[in-house]
């Protein structure tokens, strides 16, 4: 089965103007899933072989207009999309790794402290809300958590509103 796009003949420099026009579009479309991409872009390649048969193929991409201008109304045309949960997600899992790491390293230096200073009993610190109890001896090493880190979830609730675009919610309601 062949397509009619597998029929007409395009020179390389034909294939190359075209390529050149779609990836802008490509650029330009960004904000749609990559399978609708996919297929806006896989349509306007055979319209383009089959529109430069009867002309050029400059000609072809001036019948398009330009690709930001052909873009705006493919994205005017398809509905928008609401908020991207999953890179919120991401966003905060980040935060917590990081918190997580920030306070390791906070409290693995204080028992280098206290093991430096050669102290026996518990000293308390605090890092980012959480009260750390920590204690060195020759025999143990450890350390104690209490209380909850409101600064951390504060990041990781701005993180993700933010990654998420939570204000797409509206706009996708509004249209849908």
């Amino acid at each position: 089965m062949t397509s009619h796009q597998d029929t007409i003949a395009l020179s390389v420099s034909d294939r190359w103007k075209r390529y050149c026009y779609l990836e802008w579009l490509d650029t330009y479309l960004w904000r749609l899933p990559r399978r609708r991409r996919k297929e806006i872009r896989a349509e306007l390649k055979q319209n383009l072989a089959v529109a430069s048969a009867d002309a050029t193929m400059t000609e072809a991409i001036d019948e398009h207009g330009s690709p930001r201008a052909l873009a705006r109304q493919y994205l005017d045309a398809e509905p928008t999309q609401g908020p991207l949960w999953a890179h919120g997600a991401i966003a905060v899992l980040v935060v917590i790794v990081a918190w997580v790491f920030a306070t390791f390293a906070y409290v693995v230096g204080a028992l280098d402290t206290l093991d430096a200073l050669g102290s026996q009993g518990p000293a308390t610190i605090g890092f980012l809300g959480v009260t750390i109890e920590a204690e060195s001896s020759p025999d143990f090493m450890g350390a104690t958590f209490t209380g909850f880190s409101w600064p951390t979830l504060i990041v990781a609730v701005l993180a993700l509103l933010v990654f998420s675009r939570v204000w797409r919610m509206g706009r996708a309601r509004s249209t849908g």
